[in-house]
């Protein structure tokens, strides 16, 4: 029996494989013994037919996950060596269960591809959306009996993105810690919001007046599908480290410091402390105001994401 779950929401896909290796276990295999993982990102054609070729032990048949088959470099050499295989299968559950799960969307061009998306189990997981997404955490609460307020619940969102993997994990943190009903300052104090090096390089871009690079910068993480407010909640974020940082003026002489007295890790510290050189208090002041300004603005306008943060680059 063939199956292939893939797409760039690589959490619920994994989900579905975890659903059929649970299922296995209690119809087939209770002890779990037939079920192998094989790294598609290395093995050849030996390691696969050598595992779909062997008896299942105390069980007439095993469970194969293949993980990221399409990102093996040799793939193209013994793929029609594959292909062929897989005709043979008669895709019924008297055979192997054999699981392709790829983390990513796979070329399309590529003849496996073509010959799996057509299977009877098959299904791309691609991201959430923005009110898709909002259901989805809404209801990982609800299955611990618990709640997030909405203003909670977009901040969240806004902290962590698209990641499901890391909501997940947040998720499990909150119930944990937080009452029934899930506040903002519960997700201010519990969640650890992703900084990544491209908001570093969009503080220095603003820093040096390259407002070009800077609209570069905000237009590339809005064309991959980064939500607009999960954006501007961490340069805000990272501002107000730099106002932090420019307020203990002598006392805080290198980056070490900044880290003591700010509580953040190394690397946030040492470019907090870089970017704090670039700017006096008076322009973090005006800049925060600004942000703050079109964080409401996001919340009275939908569709003019890319015009509100060209005019405010522009302004600043």
């Amino acid at each position: 029996m063939l199956f292939f779950y893939y797409g760039q929401d690589s959490f619920r896909a994994n989900q579905k494989v975890e659903a059929i290796k649970n299922k296995f276990k209690e119809k087939v295999d209770p002890g779990g013994h037939n079920i192998q993982h094989l790294d598609g990102e290395t093995i050849g054609p030996d390691d696969f037919f050598q595992a779909v070729s062997v008896m299942g032990f105390l069980a007439d048949k095993k469970l194969i996950v293949i993980k990221n088959i399409f990102d093996n470099k040799k793939l193209k050499d013994w793929q029609d060596q594959l292909i062929k295989f897989l005709d043979t299968q008669k895709d019924s559950p008297n055979e192997n269960y054999i699981i392709f799960f790829q983390t990513s969307k796979p070329d399309s061009r590529l003849k496996l591809y073509k010959k799996l998306s057509k299977l009877k189990f098959n299904e791309e997981f691609e991201l959430l959306s923005a009110s898709k997404l909002k259901t989805w955490v809404q209801n990982q609460f609800s299955k611990h009996s618990k709640s997030i307020s909405p203003p909670a619940l977009d901040l969240l969102i806004a902290y962590v993105g698209n990641n499901l993997w890391q909501i997940n994990n947040e998720v499990n943190k909150l119930v944990s810690f937080s009452k029934k009903d899930v506040s903002e300052e519960d997700v201010k104090s519990l969640v650890q919001a992703k900084v990544d090096e491209n908001i570093f390089n969009l503080i220095d871009a603003l820093g040096n007046k390259d407002k070009s690079l800077a609209l570069q910068l905000i237009e590339e993480k809005l064309d991959s599908g980064v939500n607009h407010q999960y954006i501007l909640t961490m340069i805000i974020r990272q501002y107000r480290l730099l106002i932090k940082a420019k307020a203990l003026g002598t006392k805080a002489k290198n980056y070490f410091a900044l880290m003591q007295v700010l509580k953040v890790p190394k690397f946030i510290a040492q470019k907090t402390y870089q970017q704090s050189q670039m700017y006096d208090s008076e322009q973090l002041k005006k800049i925060y105001k600004y942000l703050l300004y079109l964080d409401e603005k996001f919340k009275s306008s939908t569709g003019q994401e890319k015009i509100l943060f060209a005019k405010m680059i522009n302004d600043l």
